[in-house]
């Protein structure tokens, strides 16, 4: 599942040890008091604090006894989402890319005060009591909250950055969001704290081939999809996934594909399916041709 979302009362001593997950966690503490471990980072906590954890990223509340409600409890709402969440509704709705990117490349545990705070708040009672689409609205509002940490303070190290598997990731991520966009080498290579020569080398030894050939090989898989759906023209499609201008698209689509991006479409209308090849080491599957 790509989001949770809990609002938890129990005793003190019921509440999860240290753990970590695939997902972000966004913690209101309603009800109780003690010592938040995040990363190697502990301080004390209270009533009220909202707290994002990154994923992956060892964590615990350690609640005291000395605040809780009238049956002894400690109570707290907890919202998970899965980054794939936010590539998907960014893939959906392009305006909401730039926001979502902020909160993708957050890398450390954030405490959130002040008028964000009470936002945050306010949104995540509303979550708690709506359903339907009205939630879906409202979750969508609360993650471009969060990702504005303009009054939010650091409060644990999380990254793991210098690894390779990190790096790919951070890539994929990056690319994901701002495919519609025109990518320059110099911005990928400084996102990820390379320098172009080096950033060139490092992809090529992980993948076997360029970044550019496996930025357009992406983008083709993304207009695959559209074109699939049979609502956007060659044209458009070729806007929506970051190429210059449609003749350029269509001889890329062609040389990956093995045919022009109309008589795609009209073969997907049809149901035919193409065989697909995977990108190593980074997990995207393109259902492209060879």
């Amino acid at each position: 599942m790509e989001y949770s979302f809990d609002h938890v009362r129990l005793n003190p001593s019921e509440q999860i040890g240290r753990h970590q997950q695939s997902s972000y966690e966004l913690s209101h503490i309603i009800t109780g008091c003690g010592t938040r471990t995040i990363g190697s980072k502990s301080e004390p906590f209270e009533s009220g604090e909202v707290i994002l954890v990154p994923p992956r990223t060892p964590h615990e509340w350690r609640f005291g006894t000395d605040v809780v409600d009238s049956d002894g409890n400690i109570e707290n709402f907890s919202f998970h989402f899965h980054p794939s969440l936010l590539e998907n509704i960014s893939r959906l709705f392009p305006e909401l890319e730039e926001s979502f990117s902020n909160l993708l490349n957050i890398s450390e545990a954030l405490r959130y005060k002040g008028e964000q705070r009470e936002r945050i708040i306010d949104l995540l009672y509303k979550i708690g009591k709506a359903s339907g689409v009205d939630r879906v609205c409202l979750i969508i509002s609360l993650m471009d909250n969060i990702s504005k940490s303009t009054d939010a303070t650091t409060v644990g190290s999380v990254c793991r950055i210098g690894t390779a598997e990190s790096r790919m990731e951070k890539i994929r991520i990056y690319v994901s969001c701002n495919h519609a966009r025109k990518i320059r080498l110099g911005d990928i290579a400084a996102h990820i704290g390379m320098n172009k020569s080096a950033f060139c080398a490092f992809f090529r030894q992980q993948t076997g081939t360029t970044f550019i050939i496996w930025l357009n090989a992406f983008r083709i898989q993304r207009a695959q999809e559209l074109l699939s759906s049979g609502k956007m023209t060659v044209s458009d499609v070729a806007a929506a996934v970051g190429f210059d201008s449609p003749a350029h698209f269509t001889r890329t689509f062609h040389a990956l594909v093995g045919m022009p991006p109309s008589e795609y479409s009209s073969t997907s209308e049809c149901g035919q399916t193409m065989p697909k090849r995977s990108l190593p080491h980074i997990g995207m599957t393109l259902s492209l041709s060879r």
